[in-house]
């Protein structure tokens, strides 16, 4: 087995065969330390200026909060951090073989055909969903944002890197992935969020993704390092203590 993390790249697959070999093996794949760390993510540092007075451009901008309201006109309900927060009258939509969440009061407000979702209420439900949308476009495979993965990405340096991968990754097979059985707020204010999905494979194994995400442009984007990768802490999980089931399954 390759000693690679297929999860940090953008185009992951969740693989039930990758999650039974981790729990034989006892491996344990961690990006950050502490997953219950209460602080919230830091925004991606700026690449270094090549002269006097040199500044990225917008692109490459690194994403900062910023306190516009919802792109769509969602409104933000609450600033309110509930590690344990219901989730309630979500409908589920396969994409790629892995179900996407989604409510009337706190988004996707926008879904096209083709697969384009995004807009999220400001709210530790919309940081939830956000999460939850991202990782199933991604898991699907294939170019899903049609080009428009600047949508639900914040900006910063790696923003194109992961744009081109996507946009260059192959669709995967229907029911290959694995589902959403439960979420946690790990941290969360109204410009930045810590989100924890846990999922299970087929065969009834466990294991959890940790998303940064940040309020800007007008939406809750998930943050990615300067080579287009997510980083979400990975691990394998004995049950789902901790959590709140919001089960796609």
């Amino acid at each position: 087995m390759s000693d690679e993390n297929p999860f940090s790249r953008p185009s992951f697959i969740f693989s039930a065969g990758f999650l039974a070999a981790l729990v034989l093996s006892g491996v344990l794949i961690a990006v950050w330390p502490d997953d219950e760390a209460e602080g919230g993510p830091a925004p991606d540092a700026a690449p270094a200026s090549s002269g006097p007075g040199a500044t990225p451009s917008p692109e490459e901008a690194p994403a900062t909060p910023d306190d516009r309201d919802s792109v769509c006109g969602l409104e933000a309900h609450t600033a309110e951090f509930d590690m344990l927060l219901p989730l309630l009258d979500t409908t589920w939509t396969s994409i790629g073989g892995m179900r996407a969440p989604q409510t009337a009061e706190h988004g996707p407000g926008v879904v096209e055909d083709g697969g384009v979702r995004h807009c999220y209420s400001r709210t530790p439900e919309g940081a939830a969903l956000a999460t939850g949308n991202f990782l199933a476009l991604a898991n699907a495979g294939g170019d899903r944002m049609g080009s428009r993965w600047e949508l639900i990405v914040a900006p910063g340096p790696g923003r194109g890197a992961f744009i081109a991968e996507m946009e260059a990754a192959p669709e995967s097979e229907e029911g290959v992935g694995g589902q959403i059985a439960a979420a946690k707020v790990v941290s969360y204010s109204e410009d930045e969020a810590r989100i924890s999905l846990a999922l299970m494979a087929p065969d009834s194994v466990y294991a959890s993704m940790t998303f940064d995400l940040v309020w800007v442009e007008g939406d809750w984007k998930v943050v990615v390092d300067e080579s287009g990768e997510s980083d979400p802490l990975f691990t394998v999980l004995e049950d789902l203590g901790g959590y709140t089931p919001w089960a796609a399954i």
